[in-house]
């Protein structure tokens, strides 16, 4: 079949058993070209009789694909390869880098655990021994006793000498400013600077008492007081 082909064309393909008739020529070389149709596939030009392979037939010897590697290059695809790449040991330098990524890991967690610790501690309620330690205080006239009291919800101040109960004038009081004012004007009658201890409610905040506790530094510093301490966590009873 060396003549030009005709427009039309009757395609057989074999493997599915199927003819699809008055088929253009750019329809069969786009088949082709897209694998559905095969070298083993009949063609005949429309209106004769006669079948040819598909593959016989020069005008569509074009579209089919070409073969990417020829047969004598079989050998040198399996000739050994040899690359250009120099693989190195590592060096000792490398062997003693410390991956540090989990170091700071570890330091950041423990940074957020300490943090966190610090901060409960500062909100939580102040810890004091117990009551029966003052009864340590009424040995020396020259101790000063802080009353922080918690009733009905609101802070009262005192100021008592040992374990005595507070006089009328330094019972009641409603601030610490009170409190810090009326112990300015005890510790100007007193001869000596007076120890001075704390006995705050158990349910008081930590920063009711710190308040005071910043007062008493500030008095410290000047030496008005000797030094002074959270030492029961009630007034005890004379």
């Amino acid at each position: 079949m060396s003549e030009q082909p005709k427009r039309f064309f009757d395609v057989w393909f074999v493997q599915a058993g199927t003819v699809i008739k008055e088929t253009p020529f750019h329809i069969v070389t786009d088949w082709i070209q897209q694998g559905r149709a095969a070298a083993d596939d009949q063609i005949k030009p429309s209106g004769t009789s006669e079948w040819y392979p598909l593959g016989s037939v020069v005008a569509f010897h074009p579209y089919f694909p070409k073969p990417s590697r020829r047969p004598e290059d079989a050998y040198e695809a399996m000739a050994p390869v040899e690359m250009d790449f120099d693989w190195k040991g590592k060096t000792e330098e490398e062997d003693e880098d410390v991956d540090m990524i989990p170091l700071i890991d570890i330091s950041l967690v423990l940074l957020i655990f300490f943090m966190m610790t610090m901060t409960v501690a500062a909100i939580s309620r102040i810890s004091v021994p117990d009551s029966r330690y003052a009864q340590s205080l009424e040995s020396s006239t020259n101790v000063l006793r802080v009353d922080i009291d918690l009733r009905d919800g609101k802070r009262i101040y005192a100021i008592g000498t040992g374990v005595a109960n507070p006089a009328p004038e330094d019972d009641n009081m409603e601030s610490d400013v009170q409190l810090l004012r009326r112990l300015d004007d005890k510790l100007g009658d007193m001869t000596e600077p007076p120890h001075v201890r704390i006995a705050a409610h158990g349910d008081l905040p930590f920063e009711v008492v710190e308040e005071v506790l910043k007062g008493l530094e500030r008095r410290r510093l000047k030496n008005q007081i000797a030094d002074y301490a959270v030492e029961v966590n009630e007034r005890a009873k004379p």
